[in-house]
């Protein structure tokens, strides 16, 4: 492989790059997209305007770069468990990944300035999903076809990566995103992070006896067990006086 080296200015620019996407997303956090101007951006970071502007041409261009940054830092840190193993562990380790991820305090944040904007500035709000969370479940469902394409019934990959995302963490982020409830607890997580794997598993897996067996009163539902050896009919459990 062909290392390359990044000379001094270039090393310089992509770190004051850096800076002020840190400063802007701290912005947009503070007073949302509309009451965030390039002008307090560039007051803050200090010098000339023409810096910021040499790097972004307008506030879109910069919210564009805090989405990608912000998306980019969160998937980052998403545990995509490599190697074979039991799929109901590797896929738990994933849910439990998603979940600590999705209700991050900085995912939470992006969402929340996302929100406000959803109808006034569908452009932006584009934007956020093709960079964010559609590009996380595209990623998901690359995953999950690299690893599991053997023992998942599944043609549309991509949609199965949307159903494990939702089956992990949906409930738990709509609580935090609107504030009804504190961050979950780690035996939460990690209770739901299991619940999601084995209902996946249920609704994907080619054999999904196998991998996640009914247990307890879910194993009698539709199975009740017969009193003899006679066929019972209607009648019988729908006795007529």
């Amino acid at each position: 492989m062909v290392s390359m080296k990044i000379g001094k200015r270039e090393s310089q620019r992509l770190e004051k790059r850096a800076q002020i996407i840190a400063l802007a997303r701290q912005h947009f956090f503070e007073h949302g997209f509309d009451n965030t101007s390039m002008s307090a951006i560039a007051a803050q970071l200090g010098g000339s305007k023409r810096t910021l502007w040499s790097h972004f041409s307008d506030k879109e261009e910069l919210f564009e770069a805090v989405v990608f940054d912000t998306a980019s830092g969160i998937r980052a840190q998403l545990d995509l468990p490599s190697g074979k193993g039991d799929p109901v562990e590797l896929l738990t380790r994933l849910c439990r990944s998603i979940i600590d991820r999705v209700v991050s305090p900085i995912a939470v944040a992006m969402f929340r300035l996302i929100g406000p904007l959803a109808d006034r500035r569908p452009d932006l709000s584009r934007i956020f999903y093709e960079r964010g969370p559609g590009e996380t479940q595209r990623i998901i469902g690359e995953y999950l076809r690299e690893n599991f394409a053997d023992i998942l019934c599944v043609t549309d990959f991509k949609q199965a990566g949307i159903d494990l995302v939702t089956l992990s963490a949906a409930e738990m982020h709509f609580q935090r995103m609107w504030g009804i409830s504190a961050n979950p607890t780690t035996k939460e997580k990690d209770a739901q992070a299991r619940r999601a794997a084995s209902l996946f598993l249920r609704a994907y897996a080619r054999d999904p006896e196998r991998l996640v067996p009914r247990e307890g009163p879910a194993a009698a539902v539709g199975r009740q067990p017969r009193r003899s050896g006679k066929r019972r009919g209607p009648e019988a459990a729908f006795p007529i006086e």
